[in-house]
């Protein structure tokens, strides 16, 4: 039996989602469940596969892995700390997280002061097919990269920029961010960030913070049965309480 889990963890009690030696990070940990409750032998035998390696401080709700399994392997992820089953699915032995329709990733700005139009105009300079040679840490894979949709919106004092693609490169959306953060301080114009996507001069706009980005969601062509912890829920209304208590002071 193969099995599809959608998963979301907060990215700060991690040090990133791919397993590092003597490091906690949430591949590690579901994979030291999974093997000490015998749910599976091992990653290879098992088929173990994700959607998506989040660096160190990324958040999600919203990545996906899948596995081989004998018994009740939801009953064992539910037992995590630091980690929530969203959702689940079986699927064909073949299936492989990767291979999305799309992933959508969510990055949370606080309006200090912002130009939004101009926040706005420098985020949707990425839709469409670019080389990201230099808005992101390259290693052996093709840089070219189709962003199908930038969306920003505003609620509040909370600025949301939603990038919409089937995949990315290593760290290039913190530092597509960094560069859309300093047009919207008007440090720089547009101009600045198409000369580097048209790799006309390399300009170091340094790179986002990673706490404040989350995998929102991997969709297929199949959903998801939800299955939420209880962790979720008392995590909510934590947040509730706590912007209902000091919103006014």
């Amino acid at each position: 039996m193969r099995i599809a889990v959608k998963i979301g963890y907060d990215g700060s009690k991690f040090y990133g989602f791919a397993m590092q030696p003597n490091k906690r990070t949430v591949e590690g940990e579901i994979l030291k469940i999974l093997k000490k409750t015998k749910i599976i032998r091992d990653r290879k035998q098992a088929k173990f596969q994700y959607a998506a390696r989040t660096d160190r401080g990324v958040s999600a709700i919203g990545n996906v892995i899948a596995f081989n399994c004998k018994g009740n392997a939801l009953k064992v992820l539910q037992g995590m700390k630091d980690v929530w089953i969203m959702g689940y699915a079986y699927v064909n032995e073949d299936f492989n997280p990767r291979h999305c329709l799309y992933k959508i990733y969510r990055y949370y700005l606080y309006d200090d002061g912002f130009d939004v139009k101009k926040l706005k105009e420098a985020a949707t300079l990425f839709e469409g097919e670019h080389d990201f040679s230099y808005f992101a840490r390259i290693d052996s894979r093709n840089p070219v990269r189709g962003i199908d949709r930038v969306s920003v919106t505003k609620k509040g004092r909370i600025i949301k920029v939603d990038f919409v693609g089937k995949s990315f490169l290593w760290n290039q959306i913190r530092r597509m961010m960094a560069a859309v953060i300093k047009a919207g301080k008007e440090d720089i114009g547009k101009e600045e960030i198409m000369d580097c996507l048209n790799k006309k001069r390399r300009i170091n706009f340094g790179i986002a913070p990673a706490e404040n980005l989350v995998l929102l969601d991997t969709k297929y062509d199949f959903e998801f049965y939800p299955l939420l912890t209880e962790e979720i829920f008392i995590k909510k209304e934590f947040l509730t309480d706590a912007l209902s208590m000091y919103r006014n002071k």
